[in-house]
């Protein structure tokens, strides 16, 4: 920063002597931020889309199968023998079984045939954290009858229009005709379409394949002080079996984040098209700092003649990198804002800007277009002021 001080803004002067090119280079950067926001927001996306069920249920631990690697809807299962062990050991004060399944439904929309993950739960517990769903629980007690998601993806206005004023519009599923008799919002997901909430007993009723004694998930509520971290080891040691796991649920959720992350053919592309961006941005700058460097080698050469070190000329092309850094991602910014919004209201998912993603993808952009600059500067490192005149 001293060496920058007082001295004349050649960086800048420079980038903008030629204001189309300026425009081009400024543009580049911001395209490559841009494409870098938008792999960031589809794929946290896809993240906070698969764990959306998990902050609907109200407890402090849960108990899967070993094999469930926290992906619910496709979610292993497990005897309800040791669910019921783990709600005998001490400091466990409620519990609740949670039968969950990917049934066949016909759309009330357009007619066609797709697919909802149907939730099977108790009628005499309270288990989700919403209190106006958890209010309509116990009307699911009367056989064939579901609750439907509001965020359901499609339109389906007209449908929740009945339920709003009284209806009870029918229902295509698993092959057996369901009565709608209320409906909460979860948020479509990127496999999922749609949810519904059934009572245990319809649940099974919808799925014949499936056993009453084998369950999906166990909700396990704790007395009030208990380390959640020591009680999940203790009813893990309690039940000792190896076919299930206990978590507390932000474990849960992490898990489920982390096994997406490294084991998902979607989150790898995501990953992918982020080291793209960066790297059509490094090209982009690279060929603008080389191409100004070429244009004003004799101007570098005379200061090298002069007796300036090549700290000083490297400061000049970061100056112009700094510059681009700016000028490309501040725009690009206020745009990935606005898609934001407009990609979450087209596909019923919230796609949410945050400003560690926003900290990051700055630091990312400086990292490269310093590194374009230290690039471009070679060509001024090898020029002999002898040779250039």
């Amino acid at each position: 920063m001293t060496m920058l001080r007082g001295r004349t803004p050649l960086g800048w002067l420079q980038l903008t002597h030629s204001k189309s090119r300026f425009i081009v280079a400024s543009a580049g950067v911001g395209f490559a931020v841009l494409l870098v926001f938008m792999q960031l927001g589809f794929m946290n996306m896809l993240f906070d889309s698969t764990t959306v069920i998990h902050q609907q249920f109200k407890t402090d631990l849960v108990i899967m199968s070993a094999d469930a690697e926290g992906i619910v809807p496709d979610s292993g299962d497990f005897s309800r023998r040791r669910l019921i062990q783990a709600a005998g050991v001490r400091g466990v004060i409620d519990w609740a079984e949670i039968y969950i399944g990917t049934l066949t439904w016909t759309k009330p929309s357009d007619g066609t045939v797709g697919q909802v993950v149907v939730i099977g739960v108790p009628t005499d517990v309270r288990v989700f954290t919403n209190p106006a769903l958890d209010a309509q629980i116990p009307l699911l007690r009367t056989s064939g009858t579901m609750l439907i998601d509001e965020g359901s993806r499609g339109d389906y206005s007209a449908f929740f229009g009945r339920i709003a004023a009284g209806e009870q519009p029918k229902v295509k599923l698993a092959g057996e005709t369901v009565s709608a008799i209320g409906t909460f919002n979860f948020g479509a997901s990127f496999g999922t379409e749609a949810y519904g909430v059934v009572s245990r007993e319809t649940f099974l009723q919808l799925d014949r394949s499936r056993h009453p004694g084998v369950i999906n998930m166990g909700l396990l509520t704790v007395e009030p002080g208990r380390d959640l971290n020591v009680m999940a080891d203790t009813i893990t040691k309690a039940v000792g079996a190896a076919e299930v796991k206990v978590w507390t649920m932000p474990n849960f959720k992490e898990v489920t984040r982390d096994f997406l992350r490294i084991n998902s053919p979607i989150a790898t592309i995501f990953t992918f098209g982020v080291i793209v961006g960066l790297f059509v941005g490094a090209v982009i700058v690279v060929q603008i700092l080389t191409s100004d460097v070429q244009d004003h080698l004799g101007e570098y050469a005379t200061f090298k003649a002069m007796g300036f070190r090549n700290s000083y000329l490297l400061a000049i092309v970061y100056e112009q990198s700094a510059i681009l850094t700016v000028f490309g991602f501040l725009p690009a910014l206020l745009l990935s804002f606005l898609l934001y919004r407009v990609v979450g209201q087209a596909v019923a998912m919230d796609m949410i800007m945050t400003w560690s993603r926003v900290m990051w993808v700055f630091l990312q952009t400086v990292g490269m277009c310093l590194t374009a600059g230290t690039i471009a500067m070679q060509r001024i490192y090898s020029a002999d002021p002898a040779e250039v005149f």
